[in-house]
């Protein structure tokens, strides 16, 4: 008697990084609290200035701060990372110096724009990789066609502002390269065949019982929030804090997630605070952010009042100290991160 061979139904794997109550905050949650915030502000153009303090005091000080619980967070990474703590800031400075005396503001804004831009993307495909490893790496799907994909669509909504030639950035002017139009069409043609392929792809990884939830669900809001952001916001303020509040925002749990798994044994006594927050549980989660932002809203008030003191006293207003400082500490933790997170011992790269 022959007997039928049934092919098994399409299953998924998830894959989290952590479990399912982290992962879809993570995914999901931060995605709505960007669109919601940046929406606001789309809708309502008076409420900027108020989601931009709320942004920078809640997310953008302590999101910077706790690059220091990777950096200097046990007495072997202080010894180790002395020169990054101690000898770069000030080189970071005297540069941005050179590049406000050299090219004005705009200058330092046309370096942060596109310093922000290439950093956020690149800690995405960062959080992308580690939601292929914990997916066994994904052999069915390229790393190389993974990594264009990806950047397909940043890529595309920086050629469209360039086209779009705002003349202001964050109340300050700004310059941009200028790019035609049909530039811009054809990056977006060819942005969205990269995505249609990837869509296709994950339909016959689920057919094949191979598709995995949570990079799929990663992809898919890096694929929302840099289309909406610098695509189909068209005021350029509005999606520039779209994308930061969520680069913030993940960057604050994905650090305490590396810290819980650092100190998953316990308290240690050579990092006795930074291991106790770091211990699993949604209160101690809510207490390292708080210890975060406790340290960091004195720690920029005072860098606000020093950039007047410096000023006051050179008499120097065409580049104002205090922005050079504040941008100083953006421009430190941008190159902070290129190192200590590339490592072969921690292949994250944020």
């Amino acid at each position: 008697m022959r007997t039928g061979s049934s092919q098994a139904p399409p299953s998924v794997a998830t894959a989290w990084l952590a479990g399912p109550q982290f992962d879809l905050t993570f995914i999901l949650g931060i995605a709505l609290l960007a669109t919601v915030m940046s929406g606001v502000t789309v809708l309502w153009p008076l409420w900027f200035l108020p989601m931009l303090s709320a942004h920078t005091w809640l997310f953008g000080y302590d999101h910077l701060l706790s690059t220091y619980t990777k950096l200097a967070g046990s007495p072997q990474e202080r010894a180790k990372n002395w020169r990054l703590m101690w000898l770069l800031p000030p080189l970071v400075l005297l540069l941005l110096s050179a590049v406000g005396k050299t090219s004005g503001i705009d200058g330092l804004y046309l370096l942060y724009f596109v310093g922000q831009f290439f950093h956020t993307v690149r800690q995405s495909w960062g959080i992308a990789q580690q939601y292929r490893h914990r997916a066994g790496g994904l052999p069915w799907d390229p790393v190389w066609l993974s990594e264009v994909t990806l950047w397909s669509v940043p890529l595309w909504g920086f050629l469209y502002r360039c086209a779009q030639q705002p003349e202001e950035f964050l109340y300050q002017p700004l310059w941009l390269p200028k790019v035609p139009f049909v530039i811009v069409k054809l990056a977006g043609f060819l942005s969205a065949a990269l995505w249609l392929y990837w869509v296709y792809a994950r339909v016959q990884a689920y057919r094949r019982g191979q598709l995995a939830v949570g990079h799929t669900l990663y992809l898919l809001s890096h694929l929302l929030i840099y289309l909406g952001s610098y695509v189909l916001i068209e005021e350029i303020n509005s999606g520039w804090l779209m994308v930061n509040v969520w680069h913030n925002v993940q960057y604050l749990m994905f650090v305490w997630l590396f810290n819980r798994r650092r100190f998953a044994g316990g308290i240690d006594p050579s990092s006795r605070s930074l291991s106790w927050l770091s211990q699993p549980g949604f209160r101690r989660a809510a207490l390292y952010y708080l210890t975060c932002l406790f340290i960091a809203t004195p720690a920029y008030y005072l860098v606000l009042r020093l950039g007047e003191r410096i000023d006051g006293f050179y008499a120097q207003t065409v580049i104002p100290s205090a922005v050079l400082l504040s941008l100083s500490f953006t421009v430190h933790h941008y190159i902070v991160d290129g190192f200590i997170w590339k490592r072969r011992k921690h292949p994250a790269v944020l």
